[in-house]
């Protein structure tokens, strides 16, 4: 866990992982002539565009991230040292293509997420959370989803807004819609007192299917009452701005923040609530890109990140995955983050379980949150 205290090995696979990323990129025809035929390309090469700027930075987080051969790539460039020349037999025997580690895939968002544009009118971001749930007779899984959006101005009397809308409810699967048919095709659904083990659910709470209408106002610069360390209390730009961008130090702060918070009950705990406040950072808070980018970097010291490769997130976006274990509601639940490796943008986290409906079927139920959009924009609130 002392990695990041200036240790040069790090800083050299950081740059091999940054000088990946303005490489020039394969050609679809060396994609399907294999790997092997990849790696023999990498000297040729293509054009490949520049990195992004505020534009295709501020645009809606982009489908298509890594491929499988852009991720043999990824490994291979952070293997080896910054400027190594590559040497190959003309007829390599390959077993498959190895996908980049947790580590590699961390330092290339790192990497990316350091040269992110800084500054702007305003701090926006918008967000599609969902719930998979247990209907109340426990036949069949309901998705439900709402969505939110925050604009926040640095400039003191600033129009901070928010707004928000519920975008209803479903069968999560064809399997489910079929039990739900079954069951008379209900628009809405009345949860009991007793909600144990159908999901995030409040109890009592009635589950409506038709969407609900936007909602708007003016939003505070802080986070009141939110889950993370950083921000449960209210968080002014003043305190934004003392957060270490530098690794060592960053951790350090978040160290300290989260032992006051918990004291001696952190205990073995502590490297989870470290990487969920470092997935604070990445995800929310409006601290600089090199913060940012140090909070990826702190995840790739973390043992417990294990990559499973390129996925579909809940919005159908493709990313590489990275799981890991956490406790919710006292039960062991799969986390994994979805990110985007060439641009260092998030793109959602999930956490699921598998339980079981009336029928004896195995189902996932869940959280998500996916991330359409994230950082500084010149624009306006228009709401």
């Amino acid at each position: 866990m002392d990695e990041l205290n200036g240790n040069q090995a790090d800083a050299n696979e950081l740059t091999a992982v940054r000088d990946l990323l303005s490489m020039p990129g394969p050609s679809p025809d060396v994609v399907d002539s294999g790997r092997a035929r990849l790696l023999g390309a990498l000297a040729v090469g293509v054009p490949r565009e520049e990195p992004a700027r505020r534009s295709r930075w501020w645009a809606p987080v982009r489908n298509g991230l890594i491929g499988a051969a852009a991720a043999a790539a990824l490994a291979l460039a952070v293997a080896l040292p910054s400027g190594s020349l590559v040497r190959i037999s003309p007829d390599p025997v390959v077993s498959g293509p190895a996908g980049p580690s947790a580590r590699q895939i961390l330092l290339a968002a790192a990497s990316a997420m350091a040269r992110a544009p800084s500054d702007g009118a305003y701090w926006r971001t918008r967000v599609v959370s969902g719930q998979l749930i247990l209907s109340p007779d426990r036949g069949y899984v309901i998705r439900r989803e709402s969505t939110r959006e925050i604009w926040l101005s640095k400039q003191d009397g600033g129009r901070d807004r928010w707004t928000g809308r519920y975008l209803g409810a479903e069968p999560a699967t064809p399997q489910d819609e079929t039990a739900w048919r079954a069951a008379g095709s209900p628009s809405s659904w009345q949860y009991p007192a007793d909600v144990s083990g159908l999901g995030r659910v409040p109890s009592k709470a009635l589950v409506e299917s038709a969407p609900g209408e936007p909602r708007t106002g003016p939003h505070r610069v802080g986070w009141r009452n939110a889950d993370g360390i950083l921000t449960k209390q209210l968080v002014s730009w003043k305190a934004l701005r003392s957060i270490p961008s530098d690794p060592t130090r960053l951790r350090a702060f978040l160290v300290a923040r989260i032992a006051q918070e918990y004291g001696a009950y952190v205990g073995r705990e502590m490297e989870a609530e470290l990487r969920e406040s470092c997935l604070e950072i990445i995800s929310g808070l409006p601290v600089s890109p090199e913060a940012r980018s140090s909070a990826y970097q702190i995840l790739a010291s973390m043992p417990s990140m294990k990559a499973e490769g390129e996925v579909t997130d809940p919005l159908g976006r493709t990313g590489q995955a990275l799981s890991y274990q956490v406790v919710t509601d006292g039960r062991l639940s799969d986390e994994r983050f979805v990110i985007d490796p060439a641009s260092g943008l998030p793109l959602a986290v999930e956490t699921k379980s598998t339980t079981k409906v009336a029928d004896g079927r195995d189902v996932e139920t869940g959280t998500f949150t996916a991330y359409q959009e994230i950082g500084w924009t010149d624009q306006t609130p228009t709401h």
